[in-house]
């Protein structure tokens, strides 16, 4: 796979020539939301961690498999959710020693440096551990589809692998303000940028942002798999001060502001690349002034943020023992994620990157010469095949029609 490549100069022209003609109606829902927001943030610094929604594992297990009912409007508004007790404690640092030998062990033997790594073992427990299933399934359910047709199943989650974080005490790290899952397309893609359709209407309040419609029929430059949410689950304590991730809790407004920001500002000179865009202080100020570090965190507990949230990580890490995670969103069955699993199956029988950061990176990784511990698909159990689109997805009489001919569908492009 190549770097993705693009016609920066030509593509920006083409946006702002798009977007001149309504710059009044766009001008006049900017200055509507300003007032909202600064409202929001005044509650946000208010609360600080407290902000965030959380709840326990038990709740979601005790509620069918869902976000219980008097959170979820919470959970939807601020656009994160951090669940506790997911997987045990203990279970969890032992994959992390597992995930440290593997890491470090093959450093050492092959002398390829990595800053982290995709294809442990002992990540691979984690992803496919049941409890984290029925978390990743209770996250695709707050979506849905506002069109009626959109070929998407919540319930069958597909796995996109991404790396995890070991971050000891008093190291450099932190990471400024941003928004992954892709960032000029917002503006210019056919298919994305209907997802904020109600922004270039001026009419932001009218944002749906747990609409799955053109979510799943957005194939991007280098975020080719959808996911409803990023989320890491925690391998050690993290809280304020500790080198963890801050998240800024209102998910409609602050991507309003992102995307109207860009167009209305005539200072802003820059425009996000095809990877994420950056929401530094001096680009985006409100979105920095409504960040709040995650509440208390141990290990186990699996912290959740909307695919349009902003978030960054503490430059300080001042706690007493490491800060580590293991990065694993929630996506749906799609056949666009699919597609995303054919390619992800041969880049992980390769020992490289999943797809995406292949793309990114133009080369597998150091992964690919890591040959002591690197797993196979014997080693996953059916929940982690199934995911990683290694093993059909079983249709049960419990399907519908419509989930039926997706899971038809999907099973076919990963070729069962």
């Amino acid at each position: 796979m190549t770097r993705a490549n693009w016609d920066q100069k030509s593509t920006i022209q083409k946006v702002k020539e798009e977007y001149e003609k309504r710059e009044p109606a766009l001008q006049a829902s900017y200055d509507r939301l300003l007032s909202a927001i600064k409202e929001k943030i005044s509650d946000i610094q208010k609360q600080g961690p407290k902000y965030i929604p959380e709840c326990d594992y038990t709740a979601i297990e005790e509620n069918d498999g869902q976000v219980p009912k008097e959170l979820l409007e919470r959970v939807k508004e601020t656009g994160c959710l951090v669940i506790h007790n997911v997987i045990p404690r203990e279970e969890v640092l032992q994959r992390k020693e597992e995930i440290k030998e593997y890491w470090y062990g093959n450093q050492e033997r092959t002398g390829a440096k990595a800053r982290g790594v995709m294809n442990a073992l002992g990540l691979f427990k984690l992803r496919e551990h049941p409890n984290l299933f029925k978390c990743i399934t209770a996250a695709n359910l707050m979506w849905h589809d506002s069109k009626g047709d959109t070929e998407w199943c919540p319930t069958k989650p597909m796995l996109y692998i991404d790396g995890c974080r070991i971050r000891e005490p008093g190291t450099e790290g932190g990471m400024f303000a941003h928004v992954d899952s892709g960032g000029i397309e917002r503006w210019w893609h056919p298919e994305y940028k209907k997802c904020y359709q109600a922004v270039w209407d001026g009419k932001w309040e009218e944002l749906d942002s747990y609409d799955v419609s053109y979510r799943t029929t957005s194939v991007l430059p280098t975020n080719k798999l959808f996911r409803a949410f990023q989320g890491w689950v925690a391998m050690s304590e993290a809280g304020v001060d500790k080198g963890t991730i801050r998240l800024c809790p209102m998910v409609k407004e602050g991507t309003a502001y992102y995307l109207l920001k860009q167009l209305l500002d005539k200072e802003m000179k820059a425009w996000p690349t095809v990877h994420s865009m950056s929401l530094r202080d001096e680009l985006f100020p409100l979105i920095n002034e409504g960040l709040v570090t995650i509440p208390d965190v141990q290990p186990g507990d699996f912290v959740l943020w909307h695919c349009d949230l902003g978030h960054s990580v503490e430059f300080t890490h001042n706690g007493d023992q490491d800060s580590s995670v293991a990065y694993i969103g929630a996506s749906p069955m799609c056949p666009m994620n699919a597609e995303y699993l054919v390619r992800q199956k041969e880049t992980f029988r390769q020992g490289g990157k999943g797809p995406d950061f292949v793309e990114r990176d133009g080369d597998l990784g150091p992964e690919e010469n890591f040959t002591e511990g690197r797993p196979t698909a014997d080693d996953l159990s059916d929940i982690g095949k199934k995911m990683m689109g290694l093993a059909p997805y079983e249709i049960s009489s419990q399907d519908d029609e419509k989930t039926r001919a997706v899971t038809e569908k999907c099973n076919k492009i990963l070729g069962f």
